[in-house]
């Protein structure tokens, strides 16, 4: 078998292989692992295979007689993106030339389906908990206040008893109207095609008083994104509660606030696949979330703030979730990333 032959195959492929010659340098790298890394194959073809991948084995004598596979590698490309892979190396010789084969499989999207249904199961099961005792609270509540309601017309606006009765009043409509955020928001129908651009900045023009003085915001948007089939209303309080967090991780430090938007292709959320998915990534500079709370961030009443209720995400992805989409955070100090997954569609009834 040539050279050419050889190279001439490989490249079809849509797995991402690389050869190794016996001084470990890259000399031949297809397509499909250009696009793994992210950089140019011709520009790696002399160079070591540790730069792309590092400490994947302590040395690659050890797959000189036998295949080796190491699962769970996880690599970094550009704009510190991290994939989980797994490699393949085999010993294999070329015009007798002894070297290796690398095969690389990107499984970071069978790892994420895995993990968002996993994830998804286990927040509703807490919604339906906090869902069945909110239902079980509102109706006492109303009682509540209809009695004091009836109480407040018999004694005047002077009376010692009257203002006892506002603050029961008070405290029970503040109650009533947590309760209604437990529930959520109600199922609705009424969605159009709306521009993703123009959610973003009319919940940019909503929060304009509440940003802080040191606090910038950058976009960078993708303009081919079509218009979007949605609840217009709705999908603003979920970005809403969304920009509102990043802001306020940032009124010590400060820093930017940056919103990005995306095309996916052929991308999986829960069981379906749809052709094109847009994203709208809000990532800030804040200290992160705490890895204790971290994985429950989605789960009702849970939060980090201390004047926080724990439902705006819990809403936010329940919102998502009624437009078959989904959110997705990952956190570290300096960099916390909240990234909404929607499906392009133009009407409710296509994928």
């Amino acid at each position: 078998m040539s050279k050419s032959f050889f190279y001439e195959v490989l490249e079809g492929l849509t797995t991402a292989v690389l050869w190794l010659d016996k001084k470990e340098t890259i000399q031949f790298m297809n397509v499909a692992a250009g696009e793994i890394f992210q950089v140019s194959p011709k520009r790696m073809l002399g160079e070591s295979w540790q730069i792309l991948l590092p400490g994947l084995v302590d040395t690659l004598n050890q797959s000189r007689d036998k295949r080796v596979t190491i699962h769970e590698y996880v690599i970094t490309i550009q704009e510190m993106e991290k994939i989980r892979v797994s490699c393949t190396i085999s010993p294999y010789e070329l015009n007798d030339e002894m070297g290796w084969l690398v095969e690389i499989y990107n499984t970071e999207r069978h790892h994420r389906i895995v993990e968002e249904d996993e994830r998804w199961h286990q927040y509703e099961a807490g919604n339906l908990l906090v869902k069945t005792l909110a239902h079980e609270v509102k109706n006492p509540l109303a009682g509540i206040l209809g009695a004091t309601q009836l109480l407040q017309k018999r004694f005047g606006t002077e009376d010692k008893e009257s203002a006892f009765l506002d603050i029961i009043s008070k405290e029970v409509t503040r109650l009533k109207n947590l309760v209604n955020r437990m529930l959520g928001p109600e199922k609705t129908a009424n969605k159009e095609a709306h521009n993703v651009h123009e959610l973003i900045r009319y919940v940019l023009q909503v929060i304009e008083g509440e940003k802080p003085e040191n606090v910038y915001v950058k976009l960078d948007y993708d303009p081919s994104i079509p218009d979007i089939y949605m609840d217009f209303d709705a999908m603003v309080q979920a970005l809403l509660n969304l920009i509102q967090n990043g802001l306020q991780a940032m009124e010590k430090t400060g820093g930017f606030l940056t919103i990005k938007t995306r095309v996916e292709h052929k991308f999986t959320l829960g069981a379906k696949t749809y052709p094109l998915v847009a994203t709208i990534s809000i990532k800030d500079e804040g200290e992160g979330i705490p890895s204790s709370v971290f994985d429950s961030i989605f789960y009702p009443m849970v939060t980090s703030k201390k004047e926080g209720t724990g439902l705006g995400l819990p809403v936010a992805q329940n919102v998502l979730r009624q437009h078959d989409g989904l959110i997705v955070a990952e956190s570290e100090p300096g960099n916390t990333v909240f990234t909404v997954y929607l499906p392009l569609k133009q009407k409710e009834d296509e994928a």
